[in-house]
């Protein structure tokens, strides 16, 4: 089943096996953290943009990914960045 996702995913990006393994091997740990992040935000245990950091994405993707899965929060973006100027002050 993986060596067939492996073959299929080098066929699809024109890549040797190597090069779809290691991008599969990325994506799902992306997929992975974001995930996990999503559930710490949920609860309380991190801040969005810790989350954001440890996913390698923007706060403004974070926060887009956070309402997508229906996690809802007080705060614009426009909110955080209003935060953020007065903390670099």
């Amino acid at each position: 089943e993986i060596v067939q996702m492996v073959e299929d995913t080098a066929k699809e990006e024109y890549a040797d096996k190597t090069k779809a393994l290691k991008n599969l091997i990325i994506l799902g740990r992306k997929q992975f953290l974001l995930k996990k992040c999503l559930e710490q935000y949920r609860n309380g245990e991190c801040s969005i943009d810790k989350c954001a950091e440890i996913v390698g994405i923007t706060v403004n993707e974070m926060m887009r990914e956070a309402v997508s899965n229906g996690i809802k929060s007080d705060e614009t973006i426009e909110e955080y960045r209003q935060g953020l100027k007065i903390l670099v002050k």
